[in-house]
């Protein structure tokens, strides 16, 4: 990494402590590579903007979908919670988790539960299974 010198390299000059008459000779082991390229000072600059991009789109998707949420819609919480939406404000989310049991949350914290979808899937395999298993007794 002899191409990163993001700082001066610097010898010391003479002992600590002593008067150095005539000053130091230059030193001759020591190398001093070339300056630091503009792209190499700014490589991580680089390297972080896609990382920006994706977690600015990903915050985009995930407003749009809490803002497109109802009462009486199935939310989860980040913490896991899963309940039904009873009321929801700028910064509060009142998420119904059981009969009589209604938490508070962080209205960012609650995102809408999309688990019907996966349900719906399993149960039509299910019914395909069930349906090829009569067909097979039936032979």
């Amino acid at each position: 990494m002899s191409s990163f010198f993001f700082f001066q390299q610097v010898q010391p000059k003479g002992t600590p402590g002593v008067a150095d008459p005539g000053g130091a000779p230059p030193a001759q082991g020591a190398q001093q590579g070339p300056p630091p390229s503009m792209i190499t000072m700014l490589l991580p600059f680089l390297i972080l903007v896609p990382f920006l991009f994706l977690s600015f789109r990903r915050q985009k998707k995930e407003q749009a979908a809490r803002s497109s949420l109802k009462k009486g819609d199935k939310v989860v919480t980040q913490a896991g919670l899963i309940g039904e939406l009873v009321d929801l404000d700028d910064r509060i989310a009142k998420v119904k988790i059981a009969p009589g049991t209604t938490v508070q949350v962080l209205a960012n914290a609650v995102s809408p539960f999309e688990a019907a979808a996966g349900a719906k899937k399993s149960d039509k395999d299910l019914e395909d299974l069930k349906e090829a298993r009569a067909a097979a007794d039936k032979k």
